[in-house]
């Protein structure tokens, strides 16, 4: 029979927290998040203990038993076994304790530091106690008299010591008084601080997931990475969500789509979408889906897809930047079209292709409601499993998407100038982008431009000003053309000719500048018109 449930809470002195974890009383589950936080949020996090502001209650739990392992690590140094069965697992507060811990654990105590870098990069936290702010010395030799590490801060040995080193390095005597008070406040500060605790003693990870989740209600978020983890992680199926999302981004650098706005929530979306639920149904709930038995399939099947949805817009499309793609998702769609068909013909890429340029020009993800945009997505996917259905949904199918009118400004995150962008790079595609994709050698699309002194406010460039050109490993562009720079067959796909080349000289007027802006605004629009009207959409200048 399973033990009853319960929940207490607590309060410990910060020194108690750093014992329990130096003793193995503290444990990490492996399905935990790793550490994300950067130097800056530890900074903060020890401001507002010197300032005696509360910094959040950590959860705590004893499992009715384990089905996962325990991570080896915190803070930078090796966790100690568990000396005794009493142990807790730490389930909400991982960031805050182990920054506490990793900054106020002495490196010479014994304890085996498991990444010197990481150590020194994030939790080698001092404070100087003449400017009185907390800091990481960029390199030892920096480090002054007063500037003093966090750990020895609670060592109520290393006061008379300190006090000695102030004295032999010429420091002031009245100066020496006030840094001593100083380093006797903030050790008591922090030495006295008190954590509240919630313990959760028995129980399954799901009662823990939804304990969680209550108990944040009302605060900070559980994250979806952190509950997928929780509720599928265990020994034999040796499946990590954080593991898999971590080396995904690492892969996706390849077509600097790590750079999508929270990648990470974009991915948790994608496999939402791959269960046919769609991204943007809150009915939808991950806790769920995550208790089905094909869960880590199709996450991985999608992870794999997200990975093809990426080199597809990449290569084929031109979005060389997660930053630059219109919408996500657009991405999101993509995912679910190379989940559901491994092997798309010419035709199905095609339709893709003219998907994504409509969804594109049309502000298709703004113009419908939400009931709207769920029947996009079911028409999309009837598409997907073969149903005689045109892959892009309409609601009014006799009258024609719009485009916005002609972008005053390249403005970045503006969809509207993304499509620009990206309708310009891909005019250079045919002859240019093949031999950078053979030898593997395109890093990306170089923005240049045409006169310095035709920017406009809020640094913003007009777009018959802007020259996008693909850029490979070892490409070296200046931000303005230089016209030694480009071939004759470069011109056409880049809307130049010989004749506004001449006029980039220093010496053209500003009335032969404004005149190669205008005509290169009209031979723009041209195309563009052209290119969007073959989409069937209507052309706003």
């Amino acid at each position: 029979m399973s033990k009853k449930l319960t929940i207490e809470t607590k309060v410990r002195r910060l020194v108690n927290w750093m014992d329990s974890v130096r003793s193995g009383d503290i444990q990490i589950p492996k399905f935990q998040r790793d550490f994300v936080w950067d130097v800056n949020a530890i900074k903060d996090l020890f401001d507002s203990i010197k300032n005696g502001y509360p910094i959040g209650s950590i959860l705590m739990w004893k499992p009715e038993s384990e089905s996962f392992e325990r991570a080896e690590e915190m803070g930078g140094f090796e966790l100690s076994e568990p000396n005794s069965p009493d142990y807790w697992f730490i389930l909400d507060g991982f960031q805050r304790l182990s920054a506490l811990f990793g900054c106020l654990n002495n490196p010479d105590s014994g304890a085996r530091i498991t990444d010197k870098q990481l150590r020194e990069k994030k939790f080698n936290v001092y404070y100087d106690l003449s400017t009185e702010e907390f800091l990481v010395p960029r390199s030892h030799s920096m480090i002054t008299a007063w500037q003093v590490p966090l750990h020895i801060l609670i060592d109520t040995k290393a006061a008379f010591r300190f006090q000695s080193s102030l004295l032999t390095s010429n420091v002031p005597p009245e100066d020496v008084e006030l840094f001593m008070e100083r380093y006797a406040d903030l050790g008591s500060a922090i030495i006295d601080y008190e954590i509240p605790s919630i313990t959760i003693n028995g129980g399954s990870v799901d009662q823990a997931v939804e304990i969680f989740s209550r108990v944040n209600s009302k605060g900070t978020d559980i994250s979806p990475d952190w509950m997928i983890s929780a509720l599928t992680y265990n020994r034999d199926r040796d499946f990590r969500l954080g593991t898999l999302i971590d080396g995904l981004l690492i892969r996706l650098e390849d077509y600097n789509f790590h750079n999508l706005p929270n990648p990470r929530d974009v991915i948790l979306k994608c496999i939402t979408h791959s269960f046919g639920k769609a991204y943007f149904d809150q009915s939808n709930n991950l806790a769920d889906l995550a208790k089905r038995n094909d869960f880590i399939e199709v996450t991985k099947k999608t992870v794999a897809s997200i990975e093809k949805a990426a080199q597809f817009l990449y290569e084929e499309l031109l979005v060389l930047d997660g930053k630059q793609l219109p919408y996500i998702p657009q991405i999101i769609f993509i995912t679910d079209f190379f989940n559901t068909l491994e092997n798309p013909s010419d035709k199905q890429l095609s339709d893709l292709k003219t998907w994504f340029w409509v969804t594109t020009y049309s502000n298709y993800f703004t113009i419908y409601t939400i009931s709207k945009q769920r029947e996009a997505y079911n028409q999309f996917r009837s598409y997907l499993v073969g149903e005689n259905v045109d892959i892009l949904y309409s609601d009014k199918p006799n009258i024609a998407f719009k485009t916005v009118e002609f972008p005053k400004k390249i403005n970045a995150g503006s969809v509207r100038s993304n499509a620009l962008i990206l309708f310009m790079l891909n005019r250079q595609k045919d002859h240019k982008l093949q031999p950078y994709l053979s030898d593997k050698k395109l890093d990306g699309m170089y923005l240049s431009y045409l006169f310095k002194d035709v920017k406009s406010e809020g640094n913003a460039f007009f777009p018959e000003s802007v020259v996008p050109r693909l850029k490979g490993y070892g490409d070296r562009f200046s931000k303005f053309i230089d016209a030694d720079e480009l071939r004759d067959d470069d011109l056409a796909d880049m809307f130049l000719t010989k004749e506004m080349l001449d006029a980039l000289s220093p010496a053209s007027s500003e009335h032969e500048k404004r005149k190669v802006l205008t005509e290169r605004k009209s031979m723009i629009i041209e195309a563009e018109k052209k290119f969007v009207e073959a989409l069937g959409i209507e052309y706003e200048v």
